[in-house]
């Protein structure tokens, strides 16, 4: 009976040591498995993606809290050093934002479906005749219309709240009745830019304006509500991206394939169809300091940087937050050199390249005076050199989203 026993616990512990012996050649297996390395990448990448989105919204919000602050203590006492922090603080809330603009064009929170936030944040251009007075001869109202310059048709709009300011805003569906976001509260702060781009200066709107002009009061509270509805919908983005949240949650649960193309589609499109085409060629075109994004407070040479710097912070998968930290993790070039090393040394370097020459923009500055000096077939000056390398940077994008999901991206817009 001894005997019978011995025998059999002998052949348990080498059935134990056989299963365990296989059990970690499957292990070693799996990590050499070039395969299931690649998955496991796709999972960090995604994971990484909504970090660096959810801390770019909320420093975002951070911001314009800060902003409301600045109009709601400038219009209760408006005097010069007032004005000019409401300014500088509306110039400080624009460089998270402008870090979230390759987060969009895949039916995200930020733009997808009816009742579309993007709309009321960061729509433009606008035409400023719809939203207070402005220069004889410019604007493309209808003075016919009596819902023009809302600020000074008291009758038809005698309490300027955030429901009125957001119904009315693309009335008529009208892109260029814009009545809300950054850029409506940039045209309040800083008025019309009627000088030559020569002359380098931006809008020249007086103090007095919101003080002893007519319709000062309604000026300031129309300020104040598009300030306040600003905050709330950045807010609803905010809110969607929250760990947990049900956007979040929902975004990391589907394939890594799907939520990889979604990503690859925003930093494609911005790239190629929006930046290099919509908010660059565009302007170039037309040589109208109307088209560049922020025409105001002639702020859009760091516009243009900052949206290259969305696409970039996605590529290498890190983001600097207003506070110095650093969100980081797998990139997608960390992804793509295990698919394609060829594909991944490419976009390193059309990257770093795209970063190179916008820096060019915003170190010159003043974008208006720059386009003046430019045409759509000279890809020699620094405006229509980023185009050509956001265009390139774009394709391969879309090329990287192939290779790595097997899904077709159009990075045009």
């Amino acid at each position: 009976m001894k005997k019978q026993i011995k025998s059999v616990l002998i052949l348990s512990c080498l059935a134990i040591v056989g299963i365990a012996c296989s059990s970690e050649d499957t292990i070693e297996d799996n990590i050499l498995d070039p395969t299931i390395a690649i998955e496991v990448k796709k999972k960090e990448f995604v994971t990484n993606y909504t970090n660096i989105v959810f801390a770019s919204y909320a420093d975002a919000l951070n911001k314009l809290n800060e902003l409301k602050t600045a109009v709601d203590t400038f219009v209760a006492t408006p005097n010069e050093n007032t004005f000019q922090t409401a300014k500088d603080t509306w110039l400080a809330s624009r460089e998270p934002y402008g870090q979230t603009e390759a987060y969009r064009f895949y039916d995200g929170p930020i733009d997808g479906g009816e009742g579309e936030p993007e709309g009321y944040i960061n729509a433009w251009p606008l035409d400023e005749a719809l939203i207070d007075y402005v220069t004889t001869g410019t604007g493309g109202q209808d003075l016919s219309d009596d819902r023009q310059n809302i600020i000074n048709n008291k009758e038809k709009y005698p309490s300027l709240t955030k429901e009125t300011l957001k119904e009315l805003s693309g009335y008529d569906s009208n892109e260029s009745n814009v009545t809300v976001g950054f850029h409506a509260i940039e045209f309040l702060l800083w008025g019309q830019d009627n000088t030559q781009p020569s002359e380098k200066m931006a809008g020249q709107r007086a103090l007095t304006d919101f003080t002893t002009a007519t319709n000062a009061v309604r000026r300031g509270e129309y300020l104040v509500a598009v300030t306040a509805l600003l905050v709330d919908d950045v807010k609803s983005v905010v809110d969607q991206w929250k760990p947990g949240a049900s956007y979040s949650s929902s975004f990391l649960a589907m394939s890594s394939d799907d939520a990889i193309t979604k990503i690859l589609t925003g930093a494609a499109k911005l790239s190629k169809g929006e930046l290099a085409g919509e908010r660059m060629a565009v302007a170039v075109e037309n040589q109208n300091q109307e088209d560049e994004h922020s025409c105001f407070s002639d702020n859009t040479h760091r516009d243009v940087y900052l949206n290259a710097k969305s696409i970039d912070n996605i590529i290498h998968g890190s983001y600097k937050n207003t506070d110095g930290s650093i969100v980081s993790g797998t990139s997608l070039l960390d992804i793509l050199a295990l698919v394609n090393n060829d594909e991944a040394t490419a976009l390193t370097a059309t990257a770093s390249e795209v970063m190179n020459k916008v820096t060019v923009i915003f170190t010159i500055g003043y974008f208006d005076n720059q386009l003046m000096d430019e045409t759509l077939d000279n890809f020699n000056n620094p405006i229509m050199s980023a185009v050509l390398t956001l265009r390139k940077q774009g394709d391969e994008l879309a090329q990287a989203g192939k290779s790595i999901t097997g899904n077709t991206i159009d990075p045009s817009v």
